[in-house]
């Protein structure tokens, strides 16, 4: 009877359960993104750098709706950087993200002699490329589309070994931590209070376009002041909205790259720091435009250690064809 009972009981739950997964759906799959390890996914970036160069997609293991954007815009793949290609720089920083099949890359790109900093996001599912998003901040003249200058300095790119060097396990923070500190960095750079919502290593470094904007030993003024102590003054009211931020994180060499975009409506005409000094804002922040960035950081010991943004103008809010605003603006006013 006891028997009888249970089985009851068991085959209840399971008939439950069942019932429960019909009304669900089916599980995703798990580890059709998570196939490719640190290796597969550098691998595909050597893979897609070798058919532009080529200019022929078909050398790039790519899915059939493969989607590609160049600069913010999306094109068909082969359009764009795949026509004028002239090969690559030597300097190369791969994000990996195994557990997202991303993989995030910094280099340079060569289109008849012209150097571009360059950065990219790759997604691989099931070894083959889905999404492809690069942004080539090409010199001066060339690829503005509405934004301020594009200080390009392909040049100044050198290996740097902190980008390639693996944190020991006992000294890595959590993936959670790892987009925490980033996301504090945009955070601070938005409020622009002076207050400091991350945490960066004295020794911080940040680099624009190969171009050092913080801890510059070389400069006189604001490019010689540390990431901390140039947030701490203010100075970036300009910066109106940093939105749409999206990260790949790399927690074995504890490295997060990040898509975002930094808003300047141009109606900070003075900007009053935390010191009582007031700017007169003048050209081009005066107008509305926007920047298209990939920033990428590098966490030691829980803190910045090091930064480096490849970035280019576009029209003033534009949208990115990678975020579903939609869905966005219903989470929002759901909660």
């Amino acid at each position: 009877m006891i028997r009888s009972r249970i089985l009851g009981a068991v085959l209840s739950a399971l008939v439950f359960g069942l019932a429960i997964a019909s009304l669900i759906g089916p599980r995703p799959a798990l580890g059709k993104a998570r196939d490719c390890d640190r290796v597969c996914l550098n691998g595909f970036v050597d893979q897609y750098m070798a058919a532009v160069a080529a200019h022929d997609p078909s050398k790039l293991a790519h899915s059939a709706n493969v989607r590609y954007t160049e600069n913010n815009v999306e094109m068909p793949l082969g359009e764009g950087l795949w026509q004028t290609s002239d090969g690559w720089g030597d300097y190369k920083v791969y994000v990996d993200d195994p557990q997202t099949g991303q993989v995030g890359f910094l280099g340079v790109a060569n289109e008849d002699g012209h150097l571009s900093c360059f950065a990219a996001r790759l997604k691989v599912v099931d070894h083959k490329v889905t999404e492809i998003e690069v942004i080539a901040a090409r010199p001066e003249g060339m690829g503005g589309g509405g934004g301020g200058p594009v200080r390009g300095g392909p040049d100044n790119l050198k290996d740097k070994p902190l980008f390639s060097e693996d944190e020991p396990a006992t000294e890595r923070v959590s993936r959670e931590k790892l987009i925490q500190l980033a996301n504090g960095y945009f955070d601070t750079i938005q409020l622009n209070t002076g207050k400091i919502y991350t945490t960066f290593d004295p020794n911080c470094q940040r680099m624009e376009n190969g171009s050092v904007t913080a801890n510059n030993p070389d400069a006189t003024g604001v490019a010689h002041m540390g990431c901390q102590a140039q947030l701490e003054t203010g100075l970036l009211k300009i910066v109106t909205r940093c939105r749409d931020r999206r990260f790949v994180v790399d927690e074995q060499r504890q490295m997060v790259f990040v898509a975002t975009f930094f808003d300047h409506n141009g109606t900070v005409r003075k900007n009053k720091l935390v010191d009582g000094t007031v700017h007169t804002i003048g050209p081009p922040f005066d107008r509305p435009y926007t920047f298209l960035i990939f920033e990428l950081f590098k966490i030691k010991d829980g803190k910045i250690r090091q930064i480096e943004a490849v970035l280019t103008g576009v029209p003033y809010y534009m949208p990115s064809p990678w975020v579903n605003y939609k869905a966005s603006r219903t989470e929002a006013k759901g909660q």
